[in-house]
């Protein structure tokens, strides 16, 4: 066989970066030292490559042993909000791919971490548990799934069928748990060869249309640049764009979303409803090519760092490697400063103020409902505080209440479960738009304010109840605790909302609380039972955002019952 110097120079640089930082302890000599070493370097560098993360920290994050369900690396990155979970495959030659084989492998691991269901496995794979619920639990997180490998073919569709069976059952229109990246031997090569020379960025023959430039107290462009542009410079740079900012990109968030759907659908009003990009230059310098007016202006840009707009930036970048032609529909507002003449301290306020900018929240607007102050002023007979302005804060909860945890009571007070089920989905879709359904629905003259009152209060004991309920469970019945809250509470709404205690008074909160533990003691088997019955391939976390799949449940749930 013909040797691959390029394989060579991997293996050489890899040895150069990892000796002495992956742990081989585990590993038995006679042999097999420098396969698992190859394999685990390559795991440390995929989170080098994906998460920007230095040697010794991508190294503590290596799973691969004995027991290690197909996984050799776990990451939890909380600026981008993702788990990282690889698989690693050196190819000594550089050639082939990977086969269905060692992707079903993988696929069965990924299974496992999204059931939170690790028992038999490694002391490594124990040893991130906490960090797995995490990312299950919180709102906004997302499993990346890598597999590197030194082949030079891509995975071809037989060997992607588990993959995509597991994504077809995982994702759905609302939300994408699962992303899923392959690197080659090419994508490694590259980037040891480039990606360890410098963390600068230069970017040539910059293009901005219809430009002006501030000269004092340090050089400024603004205009507008294709995005088209910016996805290119996303898709080579990554998060070393945004190196300086105070975040990376979020990934799927509810304002990110709408960014993507912008950007779908309206590419060319995008340039109006985006706030833009800001970029921090070391240099920039303006050519004599097309620059005869402010028209057009050709740039190079030194040692970049975009230091406000992350979010669109990466949005634009993910829609981007799927669709160019849209993207290149769109354009966006940059400015772009020359820090070359400013202090360090110049460039760290210029970071910080531009991050700082407060947002307007759905529930702002709901201030200006007439309904707001007249729910606050029936509740203040009852000795409650209701809270229903920005700013506001909770400071004793025990007379207090806010708008936000309203808005969700009254969702799951609904006898249609839909509302419940945005509530879980987008609470911020509730109150987008005051004039209408939903927020009209659930917030007009007929609001009945003990109502209100009494279903907050149901819902804080519902949420008490679930948390204490959750250490006591494992695997899927922990998953519902936590993600089927609202639905839950939807059901225990049903069975107490209708009586009519809640609609004269405030309920006696002892005995309120007696009553939900106990509901929620039975209805976590109920719920995980027809959940499994149904929906066994699915994750609960997307199961309890989708209408019609929580409906089914509960009518599995009465079937059973039946």
């Amino acid at each position: 066989m013909k040797t691959n110097i390029n394989m060579i120079r991997i293996a050489t640089k890899l040895n150069e970066l990892f000796q002495g930082h992956v742990d081989l302890s585990d590993v038995e000599k006679e042999g097999s030292e420098n396969k698992h070493f190859e394999t685990r370097a390559l795991a440390a560098l995929a989170l080098m490559m994906k998460s920007v993360i230095d040697v010794q920290s991508s190294c503590l994050n290596i799973t691969d042993g004995y027991h290690d369900m197909g996984i050799d690396a776990i990451y939890l990155d909380e600026t981008q909000k993702q788990l990282f979970v690889v698989q690693s495959k050196w190819r000594e030659s550089g050639q082939g791919s990977v086969s269905q084989e060692e992707m079903h492998a993988f696929v069965e691991g990924i299974k496992r971490i999204i059931n939170f269901d690790t028992d038999g496995a490694n002391s490594k794979i124990q040893a991130k548990k906490p960090d797995i619920e995490h990312a299950l639990t919180k709102i906004g997180y997302q499993i990346h799934a890598l597999f590197i490998h030194t082949g030079n073919a891509k995975l071809n569709t037989y060997a992607l069928r588990p993959l995509n069976e597991l994504l077809n059952s995982t994702n759905d229109d609302v939300d994408t748990l699962i992303i899923f990246d392959e690197i080659l031997y090419q994508d490694v090569y590259t980037y040891l060869a480039k990606g360890q020379e410098s963390d600068e960025i230069t970017l040539d023959d910059v293009i901005l249309t219809n430009w002006g430039k501030i000269d004092s107290p340090y050089t400024a462009y603004y205009g507008s640049v294709s995005a088209a542009a910016i996805g290119g410079w996303y898709r080579e740079y990554g998060n070393r764009l945004f190196a300086k900012n105070i975040r990376f990109y979020k990934g799927n968030t509810d304002v990110n979303n709408g960014i993507k759907r912008v950007l779908l659908q309206e590419p060319e009003n995008f340039f109006y409803y985006n706030n833009g990009v800001k970029l921090l230059c070391k240099a920039i310098h303006r050519k004599a090519k097309d620059s005869t007016n402010n028209a057009t202006g050709l740039f190079t840009l030194e040692g970049v760092s975009l230091v406000n707009g992350a979010q669109t930036a990466g949005c634009i970048g993910t829609i981007f490697t799927e669709n160019p032609e849209q993207v290149s529909k769109a354009y966006v507002m940059v400015q772009i400063i020359d820090l070359s003449q400013a202090s360090r301290e110049a460039a760290t306020q210029i970071t910080k103020l531009s991050n700082t900018q407060n947002r307007i929240e759905n529930r702002d607007f709901a201030a200006l409902d007439p309904m707001q102050e007249k729910i606050r002023q029936e509740l203040s007979f009852s000795k409650f505080e209701y809270l229903y302005k920005g700013g506001d804060k909770i400071t004793d909860p025990d007379s207090q209440l806010t708008f936000d945890e309203a808005i969700v009571a009254l969702a799951c007070l609904n006898t249609d479960l839909s509302y419940a089920t945005l509530a879980k989905r987008n609470v911020g879709a509730l109150s987008e738009d005051i004039t209408k359904a939903p927020y009209k629905v659930l917030i007009n003259t007929s609001t009945n304010s003990f109502a209100l009152l009494n279903s907050v209060m149901v819902i804080r004991y519902v949420d008490k109840a679930l948390q204490m309920k959750k250490e006591e469970l494992n695997g899927r019945e922990r998953l519902v605790a936590v993600h089927g809250n609202r639905f839950i509470a939807h059901c225990v709404l049903q069975s107490l909302g209708s009586a009519e205690e809640f609609t004269r008074g405030v309920i006696d909160n002892d005995g309120l609380q007696r009553r939900i533990q106990a509901i929620v003691d039975e209805l976590i088997p109920s719920v995980t039972l027809a959940m499994n019955e149904l929906y066994a391939d699915s994750y609960p976390a997307n199961i309890f955002k989708n209408a019609t799949k929580c409906r089914a449940i509960l009518d599995q749930m009465d079937s059973n019952v039946g």
